[in-house]
């Protein structure tokens, strides 16, 4: 009997290979029966039904059904591993599944396993093969980030030609197509053209007729970017002829020949074009250029991300055809385009499922958001305009907390967050140690991927385990929501307001919000405002040593002050509560130090704090558990790593404050990574004073024994209430557009504090040592946050008026970022006297430090 099934397969194999390229649905049927054939029979490993399985993952991904491809490639992996060749090809195919998904993350990893293995094989002909894949995925990303990566792709390939590897003919076709692209998006126009015209010629040469069309595509792009319409058109043109009925290729020469009439003035005719290519990439009838196809129509496409760049290029064609007429439609159009497109990356975000693709998808959505808040502007809607600012911000961060709190409200047993957090320590400390290799030592990152690959299978298997198993916890973690205008507006008091900023390529925008109105306002173009920042910050954070510097200073704080708040109620500000919501930029800068017309600091008329977003910031209240503790203090003083110079204190001092007072702390070798990690989340106050720094564009932060991460800070768990960070630059840390600053400060936010207190720069001992012992006394005294910083940053400029030390280089460094509820304290008479103490004592350790140090940032 089992004879039979397995002849019957062959019969179904041969009938599944048979004009599989233009019948796919019915070689999909055979291979389907193949598959259930080998699940019924003792031995699933006979030839046919390995390479029926593996047909069926290709015939599922040219189909365009990636979701059930990839469910069947880990069914092959996990089926057939005695074949390392076609392994490896199977990771390659992944690899393409997932760029095509856009998960960018996924896509790479799958790809490095691939090359990982066939470079044991000594592969080079099926290693080129990877080679090109990978560096076609970055290419499409048209993004500069990834120049080094596309780069060291690059110098693989010529690596594999100086040691005489002769590519054949399509493999190089495929090459030189990827580096004119990438050399195209970089700017470099003649090489760009150099490397088309030479996979034009080959490809002509070797009938290649889909690499033909792909490359007078190209070709008709770089034209049209260098304003040579007539000879762009021609291009697009003789691509056409290629496409051979396939609605899917018509569908990007629709959009680039909307481009050209866009560029012609012929506004109508672009738009008919830009809706030509939508219809096309969905397969569906044509519609009139003013109406949008419905969400469900594009949900259900597998060309969700092809659909998105023609949404956001028709929604821009709409703004200029409303420069040229005047016509307010045009406007609403485009602001019903942007609102689709917006849409359209919450599907494609929520189906990336690792946090580098996530923070690929929250850029592209940034680069439209500023646009779509300036069609509101123009349309006097500024309720519409605050859904894309605050969109545009930190959503990832909102995901990371909202997943905590579904862990708890799902009640997760303790020993799979356990094995989570093992699991991820795993992962992340595999990073790290990649990150300490140079890029040469190729064969040591290579082996460190490998491993990490298979933690990360191994991660992703326990969370889609978790999901199915704890219905509740899937729920609750689905569930990210941006807060609404009349929410936020609702939880205002009548003296609180919000500052929420957006800043585009071009333009930005900020909007003021009260309990009762929202009002929006245009800032100076970006360029003119990233000149009046940079002067900004580079006299604030140093201190005055000539006149000149202060007068400086002054000028730029009072110019800076009109361009971040121009509203015609500026008096409206005085005595007010005030949350900042900054965007790029602006978040490197300190707002309390702005001047007033008056000539007074804001911070003199008004409390200032900080958030990421205004739903981060919704989520993270509703953190209410209780924590019994009130202080605890991290300060390692010395280091078993002996890069970093010793912190030296009065360790008498401090035990004396502690025994007297009964204050927690760990100091010298019981400051260790793994005993804060212990204590973290159980103190409503956390104190730390250590070494910190960035390395590779990562945070970290020192203790006795070895350092933390920003990456592992991201999994660690903690509900304080306020996290104090004294340590270099807490607050910096790389930009990601869409998402925010990644500092330490934001780390601790995602592990769970409300708030946090960091610097922007490098603090000054006299002055932080004066201004945080006043703002422990104001919180135990029951100030809220907001008002004891205030408090005691007014304190230090009346104290030291008149002197050198008053410019806010040494008072506006250190920043409140998050809840500003005040914190409650039970008997405690001399809890101040202890903390302000405590503070003192770290803020010494720290700047002692700053004067002794040797190689830590």
């Amino acid at each position: 009997m089992t004879v039979d099934k397995i002849e019957l397969a062959e019969i179904y194999y041969t009938l599944s290979k048979k004009d599989w390229k233009s019948n796919i649905n019915r070689s999909l049927a055979f291979t389907n029966k193949i598959v259930i054939i080998a699940d019924q029979v003792e031995n699933n490993k006979e030839e046919v039904f390995v390479k029926a399985l593996n047909n069926k993952v290709l015939f599922l991904s040219r189909n365009k059904e990636f979701g059930k491809a990839i469910q069947a490639s880990e069914k092959y992996l996990n089926t057939y591993t005695h074949d390392q060749l076609r392994l490896a090809k199977m990771y390659r195919l992944r690899g393409n599944i997932y760029s095509k998904l856009g998960d960018l993350k996924k896509s790479n990893d799958n790809y490095d396993q691939s090359i990982y293995m066939f470079k044991n094989q000594h592969n080079l002909k099926e290693l080129t093969k990877t080679y090109i894949s990978k560096l076609d995925m970055y290419v499409i990303l048209e993004d500069e980030l990834y120049s080094d990566e596309i780069n060291q792709i690059i110098n693989q390939i010529e690596l594999l030609e100086q040691n005489k590897y002769n590519f054949p003919a399509k493999e190089r076709i495929a090459i030189d197509l990827n580096i004119g692209y990438f050399y195209e998006f970089s700017g470099n126009y003649k090489k760009a053209r150099t490397s088309y015209l030479r996979a034009l010629k080959i490809s002509q040469e070797e009938e290649e007729f889909d690499i033909v069309y792909k490359t007078y595509i190209n070709l008709g792009i770089l034209s049209t970017v260098e304003n040579d319409l007539i000879n762009a058109k021609e291009y697009f043109n003789k691509a056409s002829k290629y496409v051979f009925d396939d609605n899917l290729k018509l569908a990007p020469i629709s959009n680039n020949l909307a481009e050209i009439y866009i560029k012609e003035n012929n506004h109508e005719k672009a738009l008919i074009h830009y809706q030509k290519a939508i219809t096309q990439a969905l397969h569906s009838k044509e519609l009139d250029s003013q109406t949008l196809p419905s969400f469900q129509d594009i949900e259900l496409s597998p060309n969700k991300i092809d659909i998105l760049g023609y949404l956001i290029d028709k929604a821009n064609g709409w703004i200029a055809y409303y420069e040229v007429e005047n016509n307010p439609k045009h406007l609403q159009n485009a602001l019903e385009t942007f609102t689709l497109a917006d849409k359209l990356v919450d599907i494609i975000y929520v189906e990336s499922s690792e946090d580098l693709s996530k923070l690929f998808w929250r850029k592209k959505g940034a680069t439209f958001y500023p646009k779509a808040v300036e069609v509101c502007y123009r349309l006097q809607q500024p309720e519409k305009a605050f859904l894309f600012m605050e969109k545009n911000k930190a959503i990832l961060l909102l995901e990371n907390i909202t997943n905590a709190a579904a862990k708890r409200l799902s009640k997760l047993p303790e020993n799979l967050l356990k094995r989570e957090q093992n699991l991820i320590k795993e992962i992340k400390t595999l990073e790290s140690e990649m990150q300490g290799y140079k890029t040469e030592k190729t064969q040591q990152i290579e082996t460190l991927k490998n491993k990490m690959f298979d933690y990360k299978k191994e991660y992703n298997a326990f969370i889609d385990s978790l999901e199915t198993n704890y219905p509740k916890y899937y729920k609750y973690k689905k569930n990210i929501n941006t807060i609404k205008l009349k929410e936020v507006q609702k939880n205002l008091q009548k003296d609180e307001l919000v500052l929420q900023y957006i800043v585009g390529k071009e333009k930005g925008f900020v909007a003021l919000i009260s309990s009762e109105k929202i009002q929006l306002q245009e800032l100076p173009n970006t360029e003119t405002l990233k000149k009046t920042v940079a002067k900004y910050k580079n006299a604030v954070s140093n201190p005055f040593v000539k006149t000149e510097d202060k007068t400086t200073y002054e000028k730029v704080a009072k110019q800076l002050y009109q361009q971040l708040i121009p509203f015609a109620e500026k008096e409206g500000l005085s005595q007010k509560q005030i949350t900042i919501i900054a965007d790029g930029m602006l978040q490197y800068i300190p707002f309390e130090a702005l001047l007033t017309p008056t000539n007074e600091y804001l911070i003199q008329n008004a409390q200032i704090q900080y958030n990421y977003s205004l739903s981060s910031a919704a989520q993270s209240k509703q953190n209410n558990t209780p924590i019994p503790n009130h202080f605890i203090a991290i300060a390692p003083t010395k280091f078993k790593n002996e890069q970093y110079s010793t912190l030296a204190t009065s360790s008498n001092e401090l035990e004396k404050l502690t025994s007297i007072f009964g204050a927690n702390h760990f100091q010298y070798e019981k400051a260790t990574k793994q005993r804060f990690t212990k204590a973290y989340g159980n103190y409503k106050i956390v104190h730390l004073s250590t070494h910190g720094g960035i390395k590779n564009t990562v945070p970290w932060m020192a203790f006795y024994d070895e350092k933390m991460t920003l990456d592992e800070l991201y999994f660690s768990k903690n509900q304080s209430e306020l996290v104090v960070l004294s340590a270099c630059k807490t607050s910096d840390g790389e930009l990601k557009k869409g998402e925010g600053v990644m500092s330490l400060a934001r780390g601790f936010f995602n592990a769970g504090a409300k708030s946090v207190i960091s610097s922007l720069w490098n603090i000054n001992e006299k002055a932080s040592s004066e201004i945080i012992q006043e703002f422990y006394k104001n919180i135990v005294a029951g100030d809220t946050k907001s008002e004891a910083l205030q408090k005691a940053k007014l304190s230090y400029i009346q104290n030291n008026k008149n002197t050198s030390e008053a410019s806010p280089y040494y008072w506006s460094a250190l920043t409140l970022t998050g809840d500003i509820s005040p914190i409650g304290f039970t008997n405690n008479t001399y809890l101040y006297y202890m903390l302000g103490g405590f503070f003192l004592t770290g803020i010494i350790v720290f700047n002692r430090f700053k004067k002794n140090k040797k190689q830590a940032a």
